[in-house]
């Protein structure tokens, strides 16, 4: 769910949604010290002297969870090569320096959680810092079917999202192994129910039921129908149970949250990452892989971390061919970035967080927080079903659409704009989707797959690889950590005291 709303209800009308400052220290605090443990490199921010020793890998990918794997395997002595297709790193994470003047935008991935302990590692390595998501208890629109909740409408939906929604899903993820939840008792019964199953079954209003599924689908990126609620389950308790509607999106990366890419990047040093060039064929041996790249050269190695979006792999020639099984669920989501005079929802004592079941999900400021008075960022942020509307929008007709739904929530939009960008991630080539979450039954299938890696040799990382953190930077990073740990530990570099996650994947069986 939207935690920012959820957080912003609970200010307003008070429960466990809220977190006062001296409990995020604590849960930054915890972050920080899990996010130590987790890192083999430590306090290294550079690996451009470090002289190839170990056995080569191939990373293909440099966004975050490529980037990730490819510093923790030079931290463990592994001699590793970058490949990437695009001209920079960063994937799906993308800073915009130049459509608001002296500001930073996020055109794709943009929350962080002090309950994401790699991010938090990471930037305490890198000497990064976050900035506050905006908090106020200003009027947040929540409008359903074309009309807006009153104020006992409203106080009705977080009457029912604290109680028997919370409750619920608080108690049912209480049981789950968040790293690898299709160890779950009863994983598979939990994985073949539909988040809409869930939300058809709880004993509340239609339109508290719409809000919910509204929020869900949004911010997972698919249909409710199409989601698991075992993923779902998973996520809430990766984020802590508690600590996820309260943590999970409380920062950005001041200056850009690209800044860790390029950290990343740099710290592997030279000649160790291609840009450029896309990657047309893997081919594995008993003994190694063969990865050819588009440009016609061939890099030899004894393994290869995939860590691209499971969208592109169709554009590898593998050898052998990919088990059917993996197919991870990905889903479509899209920003609208709306260049503004100003925050003038401010004049009308709006708040930036909004919430419909139309076209566009939800919106935000993604200049929160940055200094200077004059421009500001509006994103007008829809997934699921709500991004496959707006992505079949003509272009010459989008910033229209888009100003007549958004006048409906803040009736000065339209004065106030200036101009707009807009970041369709499914339309991407070289992405061709937004963010993953698993459809009914992947769970406890493609889970354990992507865990198990392809004869020996072919290895995954990715945001769809990591369901107690999936669609956010967090999972992309614990992904790439988690890879390097399990070769590590394959081949003897790593103590067998690992975090369970890290240890010999647990495959379900095969079903009867």
């Amino acid at each position: 769910m939207h935690t920012n709303l959820i957080a912003r209800l609970a200010r307003k009308h008070g429960g466990r949604g809220g977190r006062d400052g001296a409990t995020r220290r604590e849960v930054l605090a915890a972050s920080l010290a899990a996010g130590a443990a987790l890192l083999f490199s430590r306090g290294r921010v550079s690996f451009a002297d470090d002289k190839p020793k170990g056995k080569r890998v191939v990373v293909v990918g440099a966004g975050f969870g490529g980037l990730a794997a490819a510093h923790e395997l030079l931290a463990l002595g592994y001699d590793v090569t970058v490949v990437e297709a695009r001209p920079r790193v960063g994937g799906r994470v993308l800073t915009f320096r130049d459509l608001v003047p002296g500001k930073h935008v996020e055109g794709g991935a943009e929350l962080i959680g002090s309950n994401h302990a790699a991010w938090i590692a990471y930037a305490e390595k890198f000497a990064l810092e976050f900035t506050d998501m905006g908090e106020d208890e200003l009027a947040a629109p929540i409008l359903l079917g074309g009309k807006r909740l009153s104020e006992e409408e409203e106080g009705e939906l977080w009457e029912a999202i604290e109680g028997p929604i919370f409750d619920s899903l608080d108690a049912d993820s209480e049981q789950v192994d968040a790293d690898q939840p299709w160890t779950t008792p009863d994983a598979a019964a939990l994985d073949a129910r539909s988040i809409r199953a869930w939300i058809d079954a709880l004993e509340a209003s239609a339109h508290v039921k719409a809000a919910v599924d509204a929020l869900i689908a949004s911010d997972n990126a698919q249909d409710t129908r199409k989601s698991s609620y075992l993923g779902m389950l998973a996520a809430v308790k990766g984020g802590g149970v508690d600590d996820y509607w309260a943590d999970t999106e409380v920062w950005r990366c001041k200056g850009g949250n690209d800044q860790l890419a390029s950290k990343l990047a740099v710290s592997l040093g030279e000649g160790r990452l291609r840009l450029g060039v896309a990657v047309s064929a893997i081919k594995l041996f008993e003994k190694g892989v063969v990865v050819t790249l588009a440009d016609g050269k061939v890099l030899e190695a004894d393994d290869v971390v995939l860590a691209t979006p499971p969208t592109t792999w169709r554009s590898i020639a593998f050898e052998p061919a990919l088990p059917a099984v993996l197919a991870p669920q990905m889903g479509n989501a899209v920003k609208y970035l709306a260049h503004v005079k100003k925050r003038f929802w401010l004049d009308d004592q709006l708040s930036q967080y909004c919430l419909t079941d139309g076209p566009v999900s939800q919106t935000w400021d993604g200049t929160d927080a940055q200094p200077g008075e004059e421009g500001a960022l509006l994103v007008g942020f829809s997934g699921g079903p709500a991004a496959d509307i707006t992505r079949a929008w003509k272009k010459e007709e989008r910033d229209e659409r888009y100003l007549s739904e958004l006048e409906v929530v803040y009736p000065k939009m339209r004065a106030n704009f200036v101009r707009s960008r807009y970041m369709d991630w499914p339309s991407d080539p070289l992405t061709g989707a937004a963010y993953s979450f698993p459809a009914p039954g992947q769970v406890t299938t493609v889970g354990p797959a992507l865990r198990a890696g392809v004869g020996g040799r072919l290895h995954f990382a990715g945001e769809h690889c990591c369901y107690a953190f999936v669609g956010y930077m967090e999972g992309g990073l614990q992904s790439g950590i988690a890879a390097a740990a399990r070769l590590a530990q394959r081949d003897g570099l790593a103590s067998p005291n690992l975090p369970r996650h890290v240890r010999k994947p647990v495959v379900a069986e095969e079903p009867k």
